[in-house]
């Protein structure tokens, strides 16, 4: 399902567009006003030691990495580091413009620009390993969340794994250093995102060829999960 077929991820993308213009990095990196060239890869960095630590999922020495929500980048670049390619993902292409311009062009690093829900422009089977972080805590609906899982499962190779963040509880949907984003956005509705329960997740990833390895955080505003994708 495209923005052209769904008014609501139409609206996705103007929200991001919008946030992209006021200040990118600021909705890619916690804290991240005025965050210096060398801060912005060590965040990204950090995530990932964090994904490996707390979650087993780690992309050293994989192929082909999906950065599936790119944003500004934050991770693109420590991808990048670890993966021989990188395809960076995003529903804004202001995002997207404004990860480029941080990075510059990055020899094993492509950019496109498709909605997390309908990744379009991928084939099936085309990466050994792929990351969605900050993006579907920020769905409006279980629905869309349950169209990213799917397209997951497809996008995978047999035995690939994903990590990916969904809100399961109520808490407010806040990391360190988001506490000074303003009002318009952390009351906006495509900001609060939809609450999804985990074994929904389960059960849809499942019917997407995927099985839950882990999950870190049930029942927070950030759960993380690990899915790998079975052989097909």
């Amino acid at each position: 399902m495209t923005a052209d077929d769904d008014p609501e991820l139409h609206r996705i993308v103007r929200f991001w567009d919008a946030r992209a213009r006021e200040d990118a990095v600021r909705y890619s990196v916690p804290g991240g006003t005025a965050i210096g060239d060398d801060a912005f890869r060590a965040a990204g960095e950090a995530v990932l030691d964090a994904l490996e630590r707390d979650l087993g999922w780690s992309a050293q020495g994989a192929g082909r990495v999906l950065d599936l929500g790119c944003g500004a980048g934050r991770l693109t670049g420590a991808l990048a580091d670890v993966a021989d390619e990188v395809v960076a993902v995003d529903a804004s292409s202001r995002m997207i413009e404004a990860a480029r311009t941080r990075l510059g062009e990055l020899p094993d690093v492509s950019w496109q620009t498709t909605d997390v829900g309908d990744l379009v422009r991928l084939p099936d089977d085309v990466a050994d390993a792929a990351l969605c972080i900050g993006v579907l805590p920020h769905l409006p609906t279980a629905k869309h969340v349950a169209a990213a899982i799917a397209e997951f499962g497809r996008v995978l190779q047999s035995g690939g794994a994903v990590a990916f963040d969904v809100r399961s509880g109520v808490a407010p949907l806040r990391l360190p250093g988001e506490d000074d984003l303003p009002p318009h956005v952390t009351g906006h509705p495509l900001w609060s995102g939809v609450v999804v329960d985990l074994e929904t997740v389960a059960a849809v990833a499942h019917q997407s060829g995927l099985v839950v390895e882990r999950i870190e955080g049930s029942g927070t505003a950030r759960s993380l999960v690990l899915a790998r994708r079975e052989e097909r």
